[in-house]
């Protein structure tokens, strides 16, 4: 009840928040970058759960698929933690059920579930031996995985066991590390893909989501928001990325998961976008500092 009536709030002030928080955020994403060509090569998506894809990359995806690449979205948990009314094998069933729909929209070949525990995710043999075989058969040009620093402990977990894997096994290929609900700082920020032909079609997936109570909308905001970052061009939505070569991933990512910050206590999720200054902004100089770690490995504790 105290939910609903929360959510009822928010959309009546949403109309009033927004050209503000469009203002505001237009001017904190000035780093004037280029658009990122895409370019050959099978990719894998790392999904921790069902919509990550879509949230966090949905028109890229669609992008590599219209250059003919060859595009698997691995599930890594079974769904069954999501916030829903519906029983837990009700809700795995849905979840997998939507992840389906998405597969038909965004039109990518391969769909894999690993059905590691939701909410549990561990970097053990078990979680690393799927991960390897993934990259085994795929051979991926482009892994997509999680960030860094996120919210969620699956989704930094996710980043964990593709580290420990990439750390003993020869990969040529690049990680790019995308946004879900603790968006990449700007400067940070080294790939821009334009998805401005893809946005409508990522827009539809997005509404297939219905067994999740949470919203969107912050995520479908920010995508047109972030277009300041490429300036002269006619971009109308984007999605952004921190792409480092595999060979550096597993000495970044450690660098800044070593501190096991609580990341859920110190940053606001941007699924919201009634919320999204606060999401966007909440300690972001601390998420700063973070992200400066994985270039030299040091920092101080909060």
């Amino acid at each position: 009840m105290a939910a609903n009536l929360k959510r009822t709030i928010l959309n009546v002030v949403k109309p009033f928040i927004l050209p503000y928080t469009r203002q505001k955020l237009k001017g904190f994403y000035k780093e004037e970058q280029a658009l990122t060509r895409i370019t050959e090569g099978n990719v894998l998506v790392l999904a921790p759960h069902v919509d990550d894809e879509t949230i966090g990359l949905g028109g890229t995806i669609i992008e590599h698929v219209k250059k003919g690449q060859h595009v698997t979205v691995a599930y890594i948990t079974d769904g069954s933690g999501s916030v829903s009314s519906l029983s837990k094998e009700e809700l795995m069933a849905k979840r997998k059920q939507e992840a389906k729909e998405v597969q038909q929209l965004l039109g990518f070949q391969d769909l894999v579930f690993l059905d590691l525990p939701d909410g549990a995710l561990e970097s053990n043999e078990h979680s690393r031996e799927l991960f390897r075989s993934l990259i085994e058969e795929k051979k991926p040009a482009f892994i997509y995985c999680p960030t860094f620093v996120d919210c969620h402990p699956d989704h930094v977990t996710t980043g964990r066991i593709l580290s420990d894997v990439l750390e003993e096994k020869q990969y040529s290929g690049a990680v790019r590390m995308y946004e879900i609900n603790c968006p990449i700082p700007p400067n940070e920020i080294n790939t821009v893909i334009d998805i401005t032909d893809a946005f409508e079609t990522k827009e539809k997936a997005v509404d297939i989501f219905q067994s999740q109570a949470i919203d969107f909308d912050g995520f479908i905001e920010l995508s047109k928001i972030k277009t300041e970052l490429v300036p002269g061009t006619n971009a109308k939505a984007v999605e952004t990325f921190l792409e480092i070569p595999a060979s550096e991933f597993s000495v970044q990512y450690q660098r800044v998961d070593q501190k096991k910050y609580p990341y859920n206590q110190i940053f606001k999720q941007v699924n919201k976008a009634a919320t999204l200054i606060w999401g966007i902004l909440k300690n972001v100089d601390e998420k700063k500092r973070m992200y400066k770690e994985r270039h030299s490995g040091q920092g101080g504790s909060i």
